[in-house]
């Protein structure tokens, strides 16, 4: 490897360093780690299972335009929530177009260490506004994670 080469790997890491969200604890192994978990969040794929009959009918477009109603309580088996693997998953979402409420719980995969959602405990459930109309609402306190959906 040439020094030019050489310094400019260092200069691109030193670079993705400042972004701020990039941890180096756990050294490489967990600066890869976080960076598989943020992959894991750019999207939920798999198949929920429910022990009963449960519906959900449910779309928020960059939390801008949600649509729908849906309330489910069961096992998620993908990749979701930032985790993969069979995991508790709990949500009950409504949307009408300009305002729209969420409320989603994850319960730990592969990654996870966080426990089961518990909707008593804001840390195990994201509750947030969604739509022109219910950004601005309460809950407050959802969290960057969560948006946009």
């Amino acid at each position: 490897m040439g020094r030019r080469t050489a310094l400019g790997l260092g200069l691109a890491t030193a670079l993705a360093g400042l972004t701020g969200c990039t941890t180096w604890q756990g050294g490489v192994g967990g600066f890869l780690k976080t960076r598989l978990k943020d992959m894991m969040e750019m999207a939920d794929i798999g198949v929920t299972v429910t022990e009963t009959a449960q519906f959900s009918f449910y779309a928020a477009l960059l939390s801008v335009g949600p649509g729908g109603y849906g309330e489910v309580n069961g096992r998620f088996y993908g990749m979701g929530g930032g985790d993969i693997g069979a995991m508790k998953i709990q949500y009950k979402h409504v949307g009408l177009m300009a305002w729209g409420q969420e409320e989603v719980g994850w319960g730990d995969g592969l990654c996870g260490n966080f426990g089961d959602p518990d909707p008593n405990d804001p840390e195990k459930i994201n509750k947030q506004g969604v739509g022109i109309v219910g950004i601005v609402r309460p809950p407050y306190d959802g969290r960057p994670g969560g948006r946009p959906t």
